[in-house]
């Protein structure tokens, strides 16, 4: 059906998987990684950007990590502060 384009390189989906995931955008290089990487299991795309996606994936899942850890941190900080001012 949809074959992969004479180049073979990455599409854009898996270089914006990784951008995004650098940057730590959350659950918006884990969108475009698993969009990607389905993509590619149907043909649709190059597997060379296999593991950008995967790499976007797991930045996107540490940058969550990290917001919520930021999160508490902060919580637990203001709310210290709060009590004992």
């Amino acid at each position: 059906m949809n074959d992969v384009t004479k180049t073979d390189s990455p599409s854009g989906l898996s270089i914006a998987a990784l951008v995004t995931g650098i940057f730590g955008m959350g659950i918006i290089p884990i969108i475009l990684g698993a969009v990607d990487m389905s993509r590619i299991k149907n043909g649709a795309a190059s597997a060379k950007g296999r593991g950008f996606d995967i790499a976007g994936i797991v930045l996107g899942g540490l940058g969550i990590l990290t917001w919520i850890i930021v999160g508490i941190i902060s919580a637990v900080t203001l709310s210290s502060v709060l009590l004992y001012s």
